[in-house]
C-alpha cells in the first residue's frame, strides 16, 4: 500500500449487514463466469456479488491471435464485463492487498490516489496468470509477449513495421533480420501465433515490390521433443509439424533461446538466429497479485486448492483459474486453459450457492472436452470427445466452437461478418499506431490476469 495513501470508502466487514458478499478478484474466463453463474444460482437469496479488475472487459483468448493479424475485428474479442454480467458490481480497481483477519480487500480505484476497504464473507481469488519471464539475457528488453489484445494488435503492427523498414534496405542481411520472427513457445499459442504470424507475413509481402519471399521467415522453438506437447495424440503433433514446416516454417524442437539480442538470438545448442522480432509464448506464472496474499502456495507460486475449490486451510476463500492448483479426483491439477477456467467458475458459483444456503460445498469435477488448434490457412488440429480430425474439418470446427462460446449473439454476428469479409476481400495492411517500447513494467501490477507489454503511441 502507497505509504501516503488514507485508507476511505470503509466498507462493513462481514457480520454487520444483512445481506452476504462474495467479492471476485480478477474478471477473466474464471472470475466473470463464476459471478455470472452466481447471480443465476444466487438469485432470490440475500448476496451481494462485487468483482474488481484492472479493466472494464476480459480478452476473448482463443481469438486474439486473429484479431491481431487482421482477419477479426479487436475489438471484437473483447468482451465488456458491465454487459456480461447484470447484477453483480463491477468496480475499475488494482487490489493492493486482502486482510483475512478482518475480512477485507484493500483496493485502489484506477485513476485515484486514495485507497478503500471493502469487507467480505467469501472471496474468491481469479487474477489469472502473466507471461513466465525466465531470466534469459535480453528477454526483458527485446522479447514480445502475447496476453493482451494490446499485445496482438502491437506485433501486428511491428511485423508491418519491419516489412516498411525493409522495403527500404538494400543490405541484404539487414532485411533478412528484420524479416526473421522467431516464436518461442511450441504448444496452443506459440503454433497458433507462428501460423498466423506466416499467413500475415506473406500475404502482405505482395505490397512491398522490393521483398522476395524467401527473405521472410518464421521460426518456432520448443524445448520439448514434439510441438502441441500438452496433446498425448502424437498423429496430430506430427501433423501440425509438418503442416507449418511445408509452409516454410522451421520448427526446432528440443532447443530453447539462451539469449535474446537486438538483432539476432543464440540458442542452447550454440545456433546463432539473426531476427530482430522475438514473440515469447512458452508458459505462465500466476499473477503477482498471489505473492502478496499470504496464501499456501506451490513452490511454482500458484495457491493450493482443495477438491471443492476452497483455498487449503481456508473457509471462506476459494481460488479458481490460471493461479489456481484445482485438483481432479485422481489428485492431477487440471490444465491452464479458458475451457478449464470456465468450468472452475461455474463450478464454485454453484459451490458457493450451496454453502450460502448451509449445504456442504462439492468436489470440482471436470471432463476434459478435447482440444482444437488453428494452424492458419485454413487448418487446424483437433480432439473432441475423443474424435481426432485435422486439416480445413479441424479448423472449421475451431472457429464454429469458439464463435458459439463467444457471450451474446451480437458479437457473434459481428465475428462471423468479420470472417466473411475476410474470405472475400484482401485485409487492410496498415499499423494502427501501436508500437513496442519494451516490456512495461506496469505488467507486473497484481490483480490483473494479463501481462501487458509496452506499446507507445506515435
Amino acid at each position: 500500500m502507497p505509504p501516503d495513501a488514507k485508507p476511505v470508502d470503509h466498507v462493513p466487514a462481514a457480520g454487520r449487514r444483512d445481506s452476504r458478499r462474495v467479492l471476485i478478484l480478477g474478471g477473466g474466463f474464471a472470475g466473470a463466469y463464476c459471478a455470472q453463474e452466481l447471480e443465476r444460482r444466487a438469485r432470490g437469496l440475500p448476496v451481494d456479488i462485487v468483482l474488481f479488475d484492472r479493466h472494464n472487459y476480459f480478452v476473448f483468448h482463443p481469438l486474439l491471435m486473429e484479431a491481431g493479424t487482421g482477419s477479426l475485428e479487436p475489438r471484437h474479442a473483447v468482451v465488456s464485463i458491465r454487459r456480461f454480467l447484470s447484477t453483480t458490481r463491477f468496480i475499475m480497481a488494482e487490489v493492493l492487498d486482502v486482510d483475512q483477519e478482518r475480512r477485507e480487500v484493500v483496493y485502489q480505484v484506477a485513476g485515484e490516489e486514495h485507497v478503500s476497504r471493502m469487507g467480505y464473507d467469501h472471496l474468491v481469488v481469479a487474477p489469472g496468470s502473466v507471461t513466465l519471464l525466465p531470466p534469459v539475457p535480453g528477454l526483458s528488453r527485446y522479447g514480445f509477449q502475447l496476453k493482451s489484445l494490446a499485445d496482438a494488435v502491437g506485433l501486428r503492427d511491428r511485423a508491418i513495421q519491419m516489412l516498411e523498414i525493409s522495403d527500404a534496405l538494400t543490405d541484404s542481411a539487414a532485411r533478412r533480420a528484420r524479416l526473421h520472427f522467431v516464436v518461442v513457445g511450441g504448444n496452443f499459442t506459440g503454433v497458433e501465433a507462428a501460423g498466423e504470424l506466416e499467413v500475415l507475413l506473406s500475404s502482405a509481402r505482395r505490397l512491398y515490390r522490393t521483398i522476395r519471399r524467401d527473405e521472410i521467415k518464421v521460426t518456432l522453438i520448443d524445448r520439448a521433443d514434439k510441438l502441441l506437447s500438452s496433446i498425448a495424440e502424437n498423429d496430430l503433433s506430427e501433423y501440425a509439424r509438418l503442416h507449418l514446416l511445408k509452409r516454410g516454417i522451421d520448427v526446432r524442437l528440443n532447443v530453447s533461446v539462451r539469449e535474446v539480442r537486438e538483432d539476432h538470438v543464440i540458442l542452447t545448442d550454440g545456433a546463432v538466429l539473426p531476427a530482430c522480432t522475438v514473440l515469447w509464448c512458452a508458459g505462465i506464472a500466476p499473477s503477482p497479485l498471489i505473492a502478496r496474499l499470504k496464501l499456501p502456495i506451490d513452490e511454482r507460486g500458484y495457491v493450493l486448492c482443495e477438491r471443492d475449490l476452497r483455498v487449503a486451510g481456508c473457509s471462506d476463500v476459494w481460488a479458481i483459474g490460471d493461479c489456481a492448483v484445482n485438483i481432479d479426483a485422481e489428485g492431477k491439477p487440471y490444465p491452464a486453459t479458458a475451457q478449464h477456467a470456465v468450468r472452475q467458475g461455474v463450478a464454485l458459483a454453484r459451490n458457493l450457492a450451496r454453502v450460502l444456503q448451509g449445504q456442504p460445498a462439492r468436489p470440482c469435477d471436470i471432463r476434459h472436452q478435447g482440444s482444437l488448434v488453428a494452424l492458419g490457412c485454413r487448418t487446424g488440429v483437433a480432439k473432441v470427445f475423443g474424435v481426432k480430425l485435422s486439416g480445413f474439418p479441424a479448423w472449421f470446427l475451431w472457429r464454429t466452437v469458439y464463435l458459439m462460446k463467444m457471450p451474446g449473439w451480437t458479437r457473434r454476428v459481428r465475428i462471423a461478418l468479420d470472417w466473411t469479409l475476410a474470405l472475400l476481400f484482401t485485409r487492410d495492411y496498415v499499423q494502427l499506431g501501436l508500437h513496442r517500447g519494451g516490456w512495461h513494467e506496469e505488467s507486473e501490477k497484481p490483480g490483473h490476469d494479463s501481462a501487458h507489454a509496452r506499446l507507445v503511441s506515435d
